[in-house]
């Protein structure tokens, strides 16, 4: 009878799962009203619960443990089993953990699940006599128990030993601040500045330590092509690697890398979701189900998140943005010696994009915040992406590990966006030494002065129309082991990759002299036809790559480490352009341990950049030689309170040289001439403890200069040839030495703190801050047309941004032992501020907005 009870229950319980997945999806679709899509019904049935009596059939033993350490725990089991228990995470971060206990007769796996259960640990079955308790299948301690950890297989050591600054951003984090997409995650991170989309790629764009990451995204170690903005619904945590990171992941990385880790299938059973209604319109519903398959497959599990979401932006009118999610996996041979996964996401979006306010000279447009000068029935930005990923790894007897995996990628993306651009920049004809600045029209685009009121001035609607379509087919296999060498340890991972990458665009012409009025755009007029349609262009790369990191244990309180990777990239035109790179990169460094939970590390790095790195080739950059990057950085960590507070804090310089620069004689050339170089420190704190006190800090400084360039420090250089008796110069110039890089704030930084409140509230505050920044390296004419004045005279003008704070709130808390009620206040000032800049428009952060949400477990 109890043994009957106890089935109608489990069907119970996973019949109310499959109904929550079920409400869940309709409720997305019911949000996402445009979408046509349709998941076919999960039927399987939940593992036995873990207070069902095992079958007859099976060996038992009787459990006592107590509730408490799960290091007395885990000692108790050996007792009471007889078996071994092989923990392969360091004792101090052991001792952090606590174990819910476990009584009664059950297997010895059983009794090892439930001592375990809701640790984030797991483990896997060695021999007859020898279990392993390590991270789970997903390689990442749960955020519940540690607030610092990364499941790359790239790094030899645990961060704590990893001689280079890398932030996690965990998903309790992210859940606290209502973070739905990537961008939200990153505000979290010092030293990030966000960009911008542009004509050729949309989405999500980066700069990390004043280097363009564009490129630099990846999903679990494997790079993420595409060109989307990116969700966080199926985000583990995020990840973000400082500095050079090409002998880990190939090419690019100058000053970083983001890896998106993502949610696997854990041992129990569970059911997550949450709702969202916010106050600019907002909708969004997250489903998160998780099931084990052991009556069907022993060690196996399947997991899959779901995601709707659709919302306006908050003062700005007409913006929108609609998204579907759907990522399910499924994993085998969880607690065995060999493992492997299955994994799928989809993202879908269509959205009225928004490229936001035009500049008027040097300076943001003073219109009003909300003012749209797209057409908000002929805008879209529609994207696609679709990712399969498929894993499968082997623990050998000797403790080597072989993990190889597959992935395929496909990113369809087709866009329509008006960027609004009014002309006041003057040409300046020089005669003799003495400039006269004129301002008239560009390509027949009128040119207003700056002194001009702004409700006589007409803002051009440049339309950027284009469809395209990357894709990537990449197998990486790594080799992860430990051996000793006398008295030496040597932890090191040989990772071997490779495959291809694909993009194709097509772009679609429209007229040139269409305008809004400055003041009074009108959203409703109507888009005129298109002109021309190009030729669509196909781009292929193939490459591979090889590489090596080694750790050597000296002693306790020395290691050295270093690594090497050869990297072959040969990318083509259908045009017949093509371009083949065969590069090596290189990594060295020395930690010092003063003591068990601390170092302090010197690192060397390279990296390089190759002018097709982003599969934009053409005849005047293909036979570009890369340009190349070193980077020193000395910096330390800490993990305090058995892991749940760690600190960091680095100083760093980056040097860049080869950078491309255009030709002043002939715009149609590329050449290498440039360097630059970014240096300066940061700092960050990440905590979870006790009391719900969360915790993440960070504060970066950044100082990125020119320190070299084809303009020889002077502000004309070779633009401007004494000689010529009439020389005319085109409005924009390259930097000369010492100008500041574009998107490069000095002073930035980020607060976010969470703690108990009475009655059970949990409150939660923080900001951010970013500093000036400029939108452009290059200079303007600073001269009101008309003027004359001597060339040494002529002042200069950059496109610059405003610094600013933004603040947020979070107050939430439980309804029932399965419900909890949460608010977050966005931008509780309303600042106007600009979030997005790029050298030809101004993206504004979003207004004040609140949201309000019940998240629900089961």
């Amino acid at each position: 009878m109890k043994r009957d009870a106890r089935s109608n229950e489990l069907r119970r319980r996973f019949t109310g799962s499959r109904s929550w997945l079920a409400v869940g999806t309709l409720a997305a679709y019911a949000v996402m009203g445009s979408t046509r899509q349709a998941l076919a019904a999960i039927k399987s049935e939940g593992a036995p619960g873990a207070g069902e009596p095992p079958a007859a059939n099976l060996p038992v033993k009787k459990f006592n443990i107590a509730a408490g350490g799960l290091d007395d725990g885990i000692k108790a089991y050996e007792q009471q089993t007889g078996m071994h228990v092989k923990v392969v995470i360091p004792h101090e971060t052991l001792a952090g953990f606590q174990t819910k206990g476990v009584t009664g007769l059950f297997p010895e796996e059983e009794g090892m699940r439930q001592l375990l259960d809701g640790t984030g640990l797991s483990y896997r079955v060695q021999n007859a006599s020898t279990l392993i308790v390590g991270l789970q299948a997903k390689e990442s301690v749960d955020v519940s128990t540690s607030a610092n950890s990364i499941g790359l297989a790239q790094f030899t050591e645990p961060l704590l030993d990893t001689p280079q600054t890398v932030n996690v951003v965990p998903q309790f984090i992210m859940q606290e601040q209502a973070a739905t997409t990537l961008r939200d995650g990153l505000r979290n991170v010092p030293g990030i500045s966000v960009a911008a989309g542009e004509a050729g790629a949309q989405g999500d764009n980066l700069t990390i330590r004043g280097f363009s990451a564009r490129n630099d995204m990846f999903i679990d170690g494997i790079r993420d092509f595409g060109s989307y903005y990116r969700d966080a619904f199926n985000y583990e945590s995020i990840q973000v690697l400082q500095g050079p990171a090409s002998v880990e992941f190939g090419r690019g990385s100058t000053g970083g890398v983001v890896n998106q880790e993502s949610k696997f299938p854990q041992d129990q059973e569970f059911v997550r979701g949450g709702l969202q209604l916010g106050t600019n319109a907002m909708r969004r519903l997250t489903a998160d189900v998780n099931e084990p398959l052991n009556d069907f497959i022993p060690g196996a599990a399947f997991r899959m998140n779901l995601m709707g979401e659709q919302t306006n932006v908050a003062e700005r009118d007409y913006a929108q943005t609609q998204r579907f999610g759907v990522a399910p996996v499924i994993s085998f041979g969880m607690r065995g010696a060999t493992r492997g996964s299955i994994a799928y996401l989809h993202e879908g979006e269509n959205s009225t994009p928004d490229y936001g306010l035009p500049y008027f000279g040097a300076q943001t447009a003073k219109v009003s915040r909300r003012n749209f000068y797209g057409y908000a029935s002929d805008s879209y930005l529609k994207t696609t992406p679709d990712v399969v990923t498929g894993k499968i790894e082997h623990d050998f007897a000797n403790g080597l590990l072989v993990r190889s995996t597959l992935r395929w990628g496909n990113y369809p993306r087709d866009i329509r966006i008006v960027e609004p651009q009014i002309n006041t920049t003057p040409t300046l004809a020089v005669a003799n030494g003495v400039g006269v600045a004129t301002c008239s029209p560009i390509a027949g685009t009128p040119c207003f002065n700056v002194n001009t009121p702004l409700s006589g001035v007409s803002v051009r609607r440049a339309i950027i129309a284009r469809n395209s379509t990357e894709d990537i087919l990449w197998e990486q296999t790594q080799a992860i082991g430990h051996l000793k060498i006398g008295k030496i340890d040597n932890n090191f991972v040989v990772t071997v990759e490779g495959g291809r990458e694909r993009s194709r665009p097509q772009s679609i012409t429209y007229a040139t002299n269409i305008y809004a009025s400055a003041l009074n755009p009108n959203a409703r007029d109507i888009l005129p036809a298109p002109q021309s349609v190009g030729a669509r262009t196909y781009v292929t790369s193939n490459a591979y790559g090889v590489s090596g990191m080694d750790t050597l244990k000296l002693t306790q309180w020395l290691q050295l480490s270093g690594g090497i990777r050869f990297d072959y990239f040969s990318t083509s035109v259908d045009a017949g352009a093509s371009q083949l790179i065969k590069q090596p990169t290189y990594r060295g460094a020395v930690v010092v341990k003063p003591a068990h939970n601390g170092s302090i590390y010197f690192d060397y790095g390279t990296s390089f950049n190759p002018s097709a790195e982003s599969l934009s080739l053409s005849a005047n950059n293909a036979l570009q030689a890369p340009q190349e990057n070193e980077t020193y950085e000395a910096g330390t960590k800490w993990d305090l309170f058995h892991d749940r507070l760690n600190l960091n804090g680095a100083y760093f310089r980056t040097n860049k040289s080869n950078v491309y620069e255009t030709d002043p004689n002939n715009t149609l050339n590329v050449l290498n001439v440039g360097n630059q170089r970014v240096q300066g420190f940061q700092v960050g704190v990440l905590g979870h403890m006790a009391g719900h006190f969360d915790l993440i800090m960070g504060y970066a400084y950044l100082n990125g200069i020119v320190t070299n360039s084809v303009l020889n420090a002077s502000p004309f250089g070779a633009l401007y040839k004494p000689n010529d008796p009439v020389f005319s110069l085109y409005p924009y110039f390259i930097s000369p030495n010492n100008f500041p890089l574009a998107n490069v704030p000095r002073n930035s930084g980020n607060l976010w703190v969470t703690h108990n409140l009475p009655w059970r509230f949990v409150g939660g505050f923080g900001g951010n801050f970013v500093g000036p920044r400029r939108a452009s390296s290059t200079a303007m004419i600073a001269v009101p047309q008309g003027n004359v004045m001597p060339v040494s005279q002529i002042p200069l003008a950059f496109k610059s941004i405003n610094g600013y704070w933004t603040f947020n709130m979070m107050l939430r808390r439980p309804i029932s032992d399965r419900l909890e009620f949460q608010a977050n206040l966005i931008n509780l000032t309303n600042k106007f501020y600009i979030d997005q800049p790029h050298p030809n428009h101004l993206i504004p952060g979003e207004g004040f907005n609140a949201q309000f949400g019940i998240n629900a477990h089961f």
